[in-house]
């Protein structure tokens, strides 16, 4: 793409094998995250909430919010993620699987559990292309083992 727009150089992803929660908990500025992350958008649909009355905010439960949530309690611990969302607690009732709210939870249960049951499948799974319900968040393996880390904080299995 850089050549096509007439770009010389090299452009290098210090962080390409990173994840989100490594990221952040390896943060050299941590006051700066704490600080700046309310600012930034992750949702896939920040605009669910205004049925409800809300502006444009994560709504907590979508796949971007649930990966933010969990690299966010992962990097700011002990300190809690100070992002306003939607559905601000994944444990304040049980979330409904058939609705929204509660398909990306329930994937990631489902993930959970058959990683549990057979862990030595994790680097063959996390290749397997589909969705999440499917075993693959399409990511390397260390995304969703932070996740899943991340997620058993804040979400009953």
């Amino acid at each position: 793409m850089r050549v096509t727009l007439g770009i010389s150089g090299r452009i290098e992803n210090p962080y390409w094998d990173r994840t989100k929660g490594e990221m952040a908990e390896d943060c050299a500025n941590p006051a700066l995250l704490r600080r700046l992350s309310p600012s930034s958008l992750s949702c896939a649909s920040p605009t669910k909430g205004r049925w409800q009355g809300h502006g444009t905010q994560h709504c907590g439960y979508c796949l971007p919010c649930l990966i933010r949530r969990a690299a966010l309690l992962r990097g700011l611990r002990p300190d809690i993620d100070p992002t306003v969302y939607t559905v601000p607690n994944l444990t304040a009732y049980a979330l409904d699987t058939r609705q929204s709210e509660g398909v990306q939870v329930r994937s990631f249960q489902l993930a959970i559990e058959r990683l549990r049951a057979r862990p030595a499948l994790a680097p063959i799974l996390i290749h397997k292309p589909g969705p999440l319900f499917d075993e693959s968040p399409g990511a390397k393996q260390p995304s969703l083992t932070s996740t899943v880390a991340g997620l058993r904080k804040w979400v009953r299995f």
